[in-house]
């Protein structure tokens, strides 16, 4: 009899025992890579390579392991950043990235966030004080252990935007204070269209970043359901379209502190008598109740209730939608989604009630919460959990992932203190 494959017997594990395997396997990837950056940092110590007559260490990984010349030159990279090295005295020295090992040896973080962090740090300028690495790289790998590759990313890009700042001569960052890079050049043509191009300054270019980012995405036609047929540069452009239409309403946004449309779900007092709950769902793009509560979060409610010959009956207040006020404040305290890890800012969310509004009618700040479109539809649909702790919103994890599920907050917004915080 043939030996069965380690997932032959998968298909008669329950939902959430496979979810605990897959986190599992990747534990066991991220320690395993731990164990070969030992070995590999070891190997480059010794000139491996070399006494096994292959040319550097790079050319033995190559042949030995069947990998690229890249895939073995990012893995001595990571090894000399993440592994310690022994001194001719044969002790060993601590790590350049002593924080980033330590997580990756633990399975906490994977192969891409090391490549992130290892990236920011291999640009970073030599009148750094060892202090100061030492203390950032601790903030870039406690946001890699609840945040995306990208996200780190992220955060490195900022702290090189610091790093230059801290390290330039007094007159130029006077000179940088005072007239930030910003250039735009524009060609316009017989037809009235324009061609233009620029630059701008770390902190603007950050702030385009995370304005094109959600807008550039590419999308389903809502019509046919084919795939987003746009290149990249005209995703960005439509983006940009759409932020020039948006900056060119501020007067009506104002107006209307940043509220949302308005939705009213209608229905006769038989079709509510009868529990018909199919007229919930005459709006566009629903198809559940469960779709229905989560866009009901992101509008102003008014409940209307008609007899069988549409006389108005009752139009509730739309109390359950949040203040301006009350998004101002939530904006300054979760500082954007507070999802863990995620870096979507203020403006791209809804306020979501922790307990739901059909509950206790509660639409106060210490019961809700800001979420992206993306984390609202996860705490809807996933066995995640928000709560509130005190003042601040807490995330429970499902138990596959944290079978202790602790309660963690988002750090994405926070990884750059002082100073450091991005606008």
């Amino acid at each position: 009899m043939s030996e069965q494959s380690p997932g032959s017997q998968l298909w008669q594990v329950p939902d959430g025992d496979l979810a605990a395997i897959v986190v599992a396997c990747e534990e066991k990837l991220r320690t395993g890579y731990a164990e070969m950056l030992a070995a590999v940092g070891e190997s480059e110590q010794r000139g491996l390579g070399k006494s096994l007559g292959y040319k550097d260490t790079a050319a033995f990984l190559t042949d030995t392991l069947r990998i690229s010349t890249r895939e073995a030159k990012q893995r001595i990279d990571h090894a000399a950043a993440t592994m310690p090295s022994s001194s001719l005295t044969g002790v060993p020295q601590p790590p350049p990235q002593a924080a980033t090992s330590q997580a990756l040896t633990a399975g906490d973080i994977n192969v891409e966030h090391v490549q992130a962090i290892t990236a920011t740090f291999q640009a970073c300028p030599a009148g750094i004080p060892v202090e100061q690495r030492e203390a950032d790289e601790r903030i870039l790998v406690e946001l890699a252990r609840q945040a995306g590759p990208e996200a780190v990313r992220k955060a490195g890009r900022r702290l090189h935007a610091i790093w230059d700042q801290d390290t330039a001569p007094p007159a130029d960052k006077e000179r940088e204070q005072a007239h930030p890079l910003r250039r735009l050049d524009i060609t316009r043509r017989k037809d009235g269209s324009i061609r233009f191009s620029g630059e701008l300054d770390a902190e603007t270019a950050e702030e385009l970043d995370g304005l094109l980012g959600p807008l550039a995405k590419p999308h389903k036609n809502p019509a046919i359901g084919e795939h987003d047929t746009r290149t990249t540069a005209e995703r960005a452009g439509d983006a940009l379209a759409e932020i020039i239409a948006l900056a060119a309403r501020c007067d009506e946004l104002a107006t209307q502190g940043g509220e949302r449309a308005v939705m009213i779900v209608s229905v006769t007092l038989a079709e509510l008598e009868n529990r018909a709950r199919q007229a919930f769902l005459d709006v566009p793009g629903l198809s559940s109740v469960d779709g229905l509560r989560r866009l009901a979060c992101e509008s102003k409610v008014v409940p209307a209730i008609f007899g069988n010959n549409a006389a108005p009956l009752y139009v509730g207040d739309a109390s359950r939608f949040a203040t301006p006020a009350q998004r101002r404040y939530l904006a300054v305290r979760d500082r954007g989604c507070a999802y863990p890890g995620c870096t979507r800012g203020p403006k791209w969310t809804t306020p979501h009630h922790v307990v739901a509004w059909s509950v206790d009618k509660r639409t106060d700040v210490d019961n809700l919460v800001l979420l992206c479109a993306r984390h609202h539809r996860t705490v809807h649909r996933t066995a995640w959990e928000v709560r509130m702790n005190g003042h601040l919103p807490e995330f429970i994890p499902p138990p596959w992932i944290d079978r202790e599920r602790k309660p963690m907050r988002n750090l994405a917004h926070t990884t750059l203190p002082r100073h450091q915080q991005a606008a």
